[in-house]
């Protein structure tokens, strides 16, 4: 159950730097940097397109999403063999 906790905390510091990636983008941009390859020269001189910014979003919530997922998952599994270990499994009568 030590390895189901590790990968579910794992998991969520996952998601929480996923969702933290379009601040760190906007704050390089700011800063003079490329916005992690988004803008090639610079925020003066960018042109990324009318899908960069879309598809960011779309890789970053798929990303989420599936992160959460998993970690969801792994949380039903965590309570069900605690469920087990306390005595409150499930009788197959």
């Amino acid at each position: 159950m030590l390895a189901i906790r590790i990968a579910l905390a794992v998991l969520l510091v996952a998601a929480a730097a996923v969702a933290v990636v379009p601040a760190l983008v906007l704050f390089d941009l700011v800063n003079g940097g490329t916005g992690w390859g988004l803008c090639a020269n610079g925020l003066a001189g960018c042109d990324p397109g009318y899908f960069a910014g879309p598809e960011l979003f779309a890789v970053l919530a798929v990303a989420l999403f599936i992160l959460l997922g998993l970690a969801a998952m792994l949380l039903k599994v965590l309570q069900h063999l605690e469920g087990r270990q306390n005595g409150r499994g499930r009788s197959r009568a």
